[in-house]
């Protein structure tokens, strides 16, 4: 332990020393460029300056620290530290203040951030620092560029902004497509594209605030802001990249050979102002303030969870297996780039679901969305400006009123018939006959080509043992069975496994016995799950195109097949603050479902009763 610290301290110390050595090297170049009488020249310029610029430069200062201590805020969101937003702005305004001043910016910002906030430990504070330093550089780099593209900048930044502005769309597409990736024995999560775009705001806040802070202090106005602002960015990454304390010599030395020779004097001066006002200062304040951090802050009160086994709906089970979690009666998943609230609220207790997800997935730099909501949440939804579209279609029945006697039920009738003449034989059994379950889940995945995951079930034992289960045997062979999600309000079909040589109207049978069940245990409402929504019947268009998505979705069949019951269809809805957002929503989902992160679960998702629950926008 001993030699790794000593051999960490030795290459920080070696860090330092080429840091030091660049420095020192660009002060050298930039002496020898200087005339006789030069400081002599500065000096009488510096007891010149105009009062009122050096205010007007202080408070861009203050503006551009604002925006640097919001870096802390995103970045606290990102690794879920739970620390209050104005501590995390406080102790990141003091960080940076004393990291661009002394150097080694990662390791100085990381101990600042240790110091001030005494509920984080100092690996958490190393990766805040990190966070920050990485995000801090991308964004710098992309308004560099832009800047580069559209202000007068040194010739060879021209084709190199072009490449990295051409290069931003496929950024952004990568980004959405891989958020996470593993680096050896760790996985990576990137920044949620909320969360760079926080970033950049505050980015493009915090340089134009510093870059018109040194534009104030030179006198004259000998430079326009114009050929300034990219030169200012230029020279900032630069010192940034050099690590040496202040950015001293790069930064200068940038400047000087970029602008204009007759203008050194004045630029010398605003620079040495600006190192005083914009560097100087500010780390002062930020030791100063160090000697008091911030107190420890309680733990948090326990949020209003809510409980899946009163859950109105019972599909609320399935975050038992995705990733989700309960927090304030809703059950929220992080899907992609957003927080998805599935269902309607867990109680009456949320009379606002909208400001919940909302809430939520701003503490994650995430997109607040509904998903698979009933018309009565999407209405409220639809109040607040948010843009709603109708998904999916909910098959609901009654047990205690159902009654296959009728005509509308022949069909049923005669698959049930043809599954009592083969003999098949429905029963619950504890324990589960996993092996046989997970042979006859293989078979159906074989015959399907595929897994399905997200808000649709995963076969596992872990996950079948809060679901009632129903088996069905032929001639001694598990060749089929069901499972229900139950709460004491609802019970909701979750898999349907079928040995394709199963005979005719097995699955049928599994559900009937189901129904009969829940008739028997009082449960007015059973749920046969959803499937992709009707097409619009407004649009003659839509209505070919619709049919052709839902036909490729398997919607026909599962409509079909869960019309044998004759359920009550009711509509089920998909919200967003924005038509742009409910798209990314939708495709974040469809990605899932389709795609299933194999972290979700150490076992293989499988096919659900709902096949491919993301109905296309055609079909709404």
């Amino acid at each position: 332990m001993m030699k790794k610290l000593l051999s960490g301290q030795g290459t920080r110390a070696a860090q330092l020393a080429v840091s030091v050595a660049i420095g020192a090297v660009c002060v050298w170049v930039l002496t020898g460029q200087l005339s006789a009488g030069f400081w002599q020249d500065v000096t009488a310029e510096l007891r010149g300056l105009d009062p009122l610029s050096v205010m007007l430069a202080a408070c861009c200062t203050g503006l551009s620290f604002v925006a640097l201590g919001r870096y802390d805020a995103v970045a606290h969101r990102h690794l879920g530290s739970d620390t209050p937003t104005l501590q995390a702005c406080g102790a990141g305004t003091i960080a940076i203040a004393l990291a661009q001043t002394l150097g080694l910016g990662v390791l100085t910002g990381a101990l600042a951030r240790w110091r001030m906030l005494p509920d984080i430990s100092m690996a958490l504070a190393l990766r805040l620092s990190v966070f920050v330093c990485l995000t801090f550089m991308v964004a710098l780099l992309v308004v560099t560029a832009v800047a580069c593209v559209v202000f007068p900048s040194p010739a060879f930044m021209f084709w190199p902004s072009v490449i990295v502005v051409a290069a931003l769309p496929a950024a952004v597409v990568g980004l959405y497509l891989c958020p996470v990736f593993t680096l050896g024995r760790f996985t990576v999560r990137l920044p949620s594209l909320r969360a760079l775009a926080s970033i950049l705001l505050w980015t493009v806040i915090d340089v134009l605030a510093a870059s018109t802070a040194l534009y104030l202090l030179i006198p004259g106005g000998e430079v326009p802001f114009t050929v300034l602002f990219p030169l200012f960015l230029i020279a900032l990454g630069s010192a940034l990249l050099s690590g040496t304390p202040g950015g001293v010599g790069p930064f200068e030395l940038v400047l000087f050979a970029a602008l204009p020779g007759g203008a050194s004097v004045q630029v010398l001066t605003g620079i040495i102002a600006f190192r005083a006002i914009y560097y100087a200062i500010p780390a002062l304040i930020a030791m100063a303030l160090m000697l008091r951090p911030y107190a420890s802050v309680d733990a948090m009160a326990p949020r209003a969870r809510g409980d899946i086994a009163t859950a109105p709906r019972a599909e609320v089970g399935v975050i038992r297996q995705n990733g989700g979690f309960i927090a304030d009666h809703s059950a929220l998943w992080h899907c992609g780039q957003t927080l998805c609230a599935l269902f309607d609220p867990l109680s009456n207790a949320t009379p606002d679901p909208i400001a919940t997800v909302s809430t939520h997935a701003r503490d994650r730099n995430l997109i607040p969305a509904l998903y698979k909501c009933s018309a009565r949440t999407a209405l409220l939804a639809r109040q607040q400006g948010w843009f709603i579209s109708h998904i999916a279609d909910e098959a609901m029945l009654n047990p205690l009123q159902f009654i296959t006697t009728t005509a509308p039920f022949r069909s049923l009738r005669r698959k049930l018939r043809a599954a009592d003449k083969a003999q098949i034989t429905i029963s619950q059994v504890t324990p589960l006959p996993v092996s046989d379950m997970a042979r006859v889940d293989e078979l159906w995945q074989r015959a399907r080509g595929g897994a399905r995951g997200g808000t649709m079930g995963v076969f596992a034992p872990e996950y079948v043992a809060h679901q009632r289960v129903y088996l069905a045997h032929h001639k001694g062979r598990l060749v089929a069975f069901a499972s229900f999600h139950e709460t004491t309000r609802e019970w909701c079909l979750d898999l349907m496994r079928q040995d394709p040589s199963a005979p005719d109207g097995t699955m049928h049978a599994l559900i009937h016995a189901a129904i009969g069940d829940a008739a028997t245990q009082g449960i007015a409402r059973l749920s046969l799950a959803a499937v992709p929504a009707c097409p619009d019947p407004s649009s003659a268009l839509m209505v070919k195109l619709s049919q052709i998505a839902v036909r490729k979705t398997g919607g026909p069949g599962l409509r079909q097949f869960k019309s044998n019951f004759r359920p009550t269809w009711q509509p089920l809805y998909a919200a967003a603050p924005n038509r742009a957002l409910l798209a990314l929503t939708l495709v974040d989902i469809a990605r899932a479902v389709h795609r299933p992160s194999t972290a979700t679960n150490d076992t293989k998702s499988h096919y659900d009763d709902e096949n491919y629950e993301v109905a296309s926008r055609l079909a709404s």
